[in-house]
């Protein structure tokens, strides 16, 4: 026959039965849990070990026919080596990301097909105008930027993506605690109360965005983000006249890998966000599992902007379709520190004049 043995589920600890306080004691840590209490924890516990774990992605990888293979182009940069599509009237160009200019080949070198793509709606004009709007009443970049600021280059790209549909099931088991004070006689007593908490959910996640492209940061094109994939078309080579395209050249594997890690990430904090009203909260136990998601590759649009200051060269990039803007340019740390220092001494201002206020009416 089995013997059963209560662990205390702040320490891990033996549990034996206090006859006073007819709570469950812990004489290591001196945690004391309500029977009721312990028994939903260990059946928390149960449910949760019965969670299944894992991901399951079909990838759609489908190459090219004959007849786009003749109107489609690829080449490889002299300079950096990025792997660049173009239609089949282009026959020089420069690098989308180096800009070095390049000859292309007429032979195409067969690789992942896009299944769609968002055309641009951004104009040349437009993006120009959204770089020099960006530094009106930004007062903490540094001073260098106040003036003078002229395009280095600017390059319209679609970039590569794989798209992720599942719908995704969390398991996650929290450590939590409730803490108060309060006086009893001579005493301040301090009194801390476990919690087992569990929370399960479901979320469904449409066209997740990978970035696909090796030349581009993870963190750059996430920042672009929404893309609204209602105006996505088909793919045709035609979409790409007028335009640079990088293929895909991550493998399939990392891109599946960020996605789990972005679609772990938005169930977290969906689930965290429901357990309130706790000083303290410690994920103990996360399962998540994803049964039968799909994946295809896109081309997304991107105007990428380069400018160099005090021979350094900065890039903007802006979502060709909602025009979002993000960039590299740092924050001038001596103007943060001045504007912190003139809230912290105006703060001090309206403090001391209150206080003063105050001892003249007493």
């Amino acid at each position: 026959m089995a013997t059963i043995t209560y662990k205390c589920p702040s320490c891990g600890s033996s549990l034996t039965f206090d006859g006073n306080a007819k709570e469950m004691a812990c004489s290591s840590c001196g945690s004391q849990f309500e029977v009721e209490s312990l028994k939903q924890a260990i059946e928390i516990e149960k449910e949760s070990e019965s969670f299944k774990e894992g991901t399951n992605w079909q990838a759609k990888d489908e190459g090219f026919s004959d007849e786009e293979l003749n109107r489609t182009r690829t080449f490889n940069c002299s300079s950096c080596g990025a792997e660049l599509i173009t239609d089949e009237t282009t026959v020089a160009t420069e690098c989308a990301f180096c800009g070095s200019p390049s000859i292309i080949p007429a032979q195409f070198t067969p690789g992942t097909r896009p299944d769609s793509v968002i055309p641009f709606k951004v104009s040349k004009d437009r993006a120009v105008e959204l770089f020099k709007n960006y530094f009106k009443n930004k007062k903490l970049i540094p001073n260098l930027f106040k003036k003078n600021n002229q395009i280095d280059e600017i390059r319209k790209l679609y970039v590569p993506y794989w798209l992720f549909s599942c719908t995704a099931d969390a398991d996650i088991t929290y450590s939590a605690k409730r803490v108060r004070s309060f006086r009893r006689g001579n005493y301040r007593i301090t009194q801390t109360r476990h919690y087992r908490i569990r929370r399960a959910g479901t979320v469904d996640f449409k066209d997740l965005p990978v970035d696909a492209s090796e030349k581009t940061d993870n963190k750059l094109t996430e920042s672009l983000e929404p893309y609204n994939t209602k105006d996505a078309l088909p793919y045709v080579p035609e979409v790409l006249s007028g335009a640079q395209a990088s293929r895909a050249d991550v493998a399939i594997e990392d891109s599946k890998k960020r996605a789990d890690e972005r679609i772990a990430r938005s169930m977290q904090n969906e689930l965290r966000s429901t357990v309130l009203g706790y000083e303290s909260v410690v994920p103990i136990s996360t399962k998540i599992n994803v049964p039968d998601g799909t994946c295809y590759p896109a081309l997304y649009p991107m105007w990428l902007i380069t400018t160099k200051k005090a021979d350094k060269t900065y890039t903007f990039a802006i979502n060709g379709q909602t025009e979002q803007l993000t960039c590299d340019i740092p924050m001038s740390v001596p103007k943060a520190i001045g504007w912190f220092l003139g809230i912290f001494a105006g703060s001090s201002a309206i403090i001391t004049f209150i206080m003063s206020l105050i001892l003249q009416f007493r």
